[in-house]
């Protein structure tokens, strides 16, 4: 996620508000989960207690957002995006209500904000600014490809967000494939790949990413590991409360698993028609992780008249046969 977001949400007319799109509110370290070497989840409270639950519903209907950290002696701030809000016992609520927001944040040994907010004591003050809306999800999706790399997987889980929860119950529920690449297996400890592998040939695998699923002799596990990533557990949750509809594969730098183009030619190829689940529904394939990641599948983003804008398609996404299908550079 660049520092600019492509649009603001309606700004809150209470001053007092836990959050506001153009000024830096307090909230309070709550805590830091441990999800790698490299990576926390940071889990903030506001320290007002004015919650106005409306700004979180705007973000979370629209799609993909992102709030800015200030790195106070810097004077800088980056944008980071918030991780859909897990709901207490009983309550689907989520940050609707206590107007906490959590964040895969990695620390990055030349980042300036990343670096200081890793080593921040719990109960810390934290200031931050938002929401900024980075791309608003069309009402008519059928089928989703996310492509992500590293914490690059934060919006893949607001996009889900929005399309399960927010939007649940308008029309047919849409198909999400999601792609996940890391550099170590630690990012993703536990994970487990949703299409069995039938043979020695990885690319078989993939001939059913969006087709109906069938019963299979070879079956993969939901977690390998007992102590499985926070990330891991999330995604399980995930797919966990909508049957069918999301599958999630795992690719590991280390272990010599890469998203290549015969991988995308058969996943794009294979994909359940548009008129199966909707007369006039949109797919998409959505790039989101570092710049260099984003680059070699779909191409930089590029700047104009100081705004940050999609640029031309290139990388491996433009390589191949895509017809039918809207990309977005996240």
């Amino acid at each position: 996620m660049g520092t600019v977001g492509f649009g603001l949400v309606k700004q809150n007319s209470a001053a007092a508000s836990a959050i506001d799109p153009t000024t830096f509110k307090s909230f309070t370290l709550e805590s830091k989960e441990r999800v790698s070497s490299t990576s926390s989840i940071f889990t903030l409270s506001p320290t007002s207690k004015v919650i106005d639950s409306k700004t979180y519903d705007e973000a979370w209907q629209k799609g993909v957002w992102s709030v800015q950290i200030k790195q106070p002696q810097l004077q800088i701030a980056r944008a980071y995006t918030p991780l859909p809000p897990l709901p207490p016992p009983g309550n689907d609520n989520g940050s609707r209500t206590t107007g906490k927001l959590s964040f895969l944040i990695r620390q990055d040994p030349k980042g300036e904000v990343s670096g200081y907010l890793h080593s921040l004591p719990q109960g810390a003050t934290i200031d931050l600014r938002g929401p900024q809306v980075e791309y608003r999800v069309p009402d008519d999706v059928t089928e989703v490809l996310f492509l992500a790399g590293g914490t690059g997987i934060a919006p893949a889980l607001q996009v889900a967000h929005t399309l399960y929860n927010t939007r649940k119950g308008r029309g047919v529920p849409p198909k999400m494939h999601i792609l996940w690449a890391n550099r170590r297996r630690e990012d993703c400890e536990g994970g487990v790949n949703d299409t069995p592998y039938r043979s020695s040939s990885r690319l078989n695998a993939w001939s059913n990413i969006f087709a109906p699923k069938v019963e299979s002799s070879v079956k993969s596990t939901p977690v390998e590991q007992s102590n499985p990533s926070p990330m891991v557990l999330r995604l399980e949750s995930l797919k966990k409360s909508q049957s069918d509809l999301v599958s999630v594969e795992y690719f590991v730098d280390e272990e010599q698993t890469r998203i290549s183009e015969a991988m995308l030619k058969v996943a794009l190829r294979n994909s359940v028609t548009t008129s199966e689940r909707s007369p006039h529904g949109r797919k998409l394939i959505l790039v989101s992780g570092p710049d260099g990641f984003i680059e070699h599948f779909a191409g930089s983003k590029a700047w104009q008249n100081g705004k940050e804008v999609q640029g031309p398609l290139k990388g491996l996404l433009s390589q191949i046969d895509h017809s039918g299908w809207e990309i977005w550079k996240l």
